[in-house]
């Protein structure tokens, strides 16, 4: 209802993006976060699994991978959040939003511990893994030495082994 009433006075800030007429928007508590881009919320007595769209967090046994779990944690777990998505099921491909205007999947990108999934640099989650980048956040650290591997990247080769 708050986001209804933002969209129709326009004080939404840049990083919010507006909610579709299409979307799902309901409220659950973190109950517990496997990785850096999945968590598990409670909603009426139902445990659902919630993936982040748009960023892809290290593996748990890759590094940083702890990091980005323990850091999202921080930020979420045991809070009320909102999901912001299009499809119902489980698991969810949703926006997870709390204190407000944060976006769960823009601060993990912003500090450094996921990557954007789409490389068009126009896009805020791009912009935002740049700036990490070049201000040598969390797994770009290093990424002047040496590019850190995308969890894509890690899940296939272990994928051959």
């Amino acid at each position: 209802m708050a986001t209804l009433v933002a969209l129709s006075v326009g004080v939404l800030s840049f990083d919010t993006p507006d909610v579709s007429a299409n979307s799902i928007t309901f409220d659950a508590m973190v109950v517990e976060v496997k990785d850096g881009d999945t968590i598990i919320v409670l909603r009426n007595k139902t445990r659902l699994t919630v993936k982040l769209p748009g960023i892809d967090a290290p593996e748990l046994d890759q590094p940083y991978g702890p990091e980005a779990k323990r850091f999202a944690a921080k930020l979420v777990k045991g809070r009320v959040v909102t999901i912001e998505t299009t499809q119902a099921g489980n698991p969810i491909y949703g926006a997870v939003r709390f204190s407000k205007r944060k976006i769960l999947a823009y601060e993990m990108v912003k500090a450094g511990l996921a990557w954007a999934t789409s490389l068009d640099k126009s896009s805020v989650f791009g912009e935002t893994q740049a700036a990490a980048k070049s201000a040598r956040l969390g797994l770009w650290v290093n990424s002047e030495e040496e590019e850190p591997m995308p969890p894509w990247d890690w899940r296939a080769k272990k994928s051959f082994r």
